[in-house]
């Protein structure tokens, strides 16, 4: 049977991000983001050891780099997302089609589908993940009104 050490261990967070000496200092990576035109370099912000940022160091870039607005702007947590999807009519209606058949495509029928339409095969899946769950929502919400639709007839009988 394995010994089991007491005390703090050596897998934190901190030493596993080299971050468990307090004068480390690292630069977090720009994130990887195709859709953006130009790479991000306000995304490299200074963390200290223990996670936060260097509000000094943030401070000194803001004001030789861009206005503090701007740094501000950067620190919301929809930077970084990719843009919505926009589907044309055309595709939906073909999309539904194929919903209509199988509400599970598999793969190859997926990468079909995103060929001819012009898709990456993601955005489809994620089409048919959030249509299942609009179908899914959807039975929920007639089940309930046909319950209250039958309570409602029940309580009307009893007061005659």
């Amino acid at each position: 049977m394995a010994a089991h050490r007491s005390g703090p261990s050596a897998f934190t967070i901190a030493s596993i991000l080299g971050l468990s000496r307090p004068e480390q200092r690292s630069n977090m990576s720009i994130p990887y983001r195709p859709w953006a035109d130009v790479p991000s370099t306000q995304n490299c912000h200074t963390v200290t050891a223990d996670g936060s940022l260097d509000v000094a160091a943030e401070e000194e870039k803001s004001a030789i780099t861009a206005p503090v607005e701007s740094c501000r702007r950067t620190l919301n947590w929809y930077i970084g997302r990719r843009p919505r999807t926009a589907f044309s009519s055309l595709q939906i209606e073909i999309l539904e089609s194929v919903f209509q058949v199988n509400s599970y495509p598999g793969i190859d029928l997926r990468e079909e589908l995103a060929q001819k339409l012009h898709l990456d095969e993601d955005r489809i899946q994620i089409w048919f993940q959030n249509r299942r769950a609009k179908l899914k929502r959807s039975h929920r919400e007639s089940q309930f009104l046909m319950v209250k639709k039958v309570i409602t007839g029940l309580q009307g009988r009893d007061q005659q």
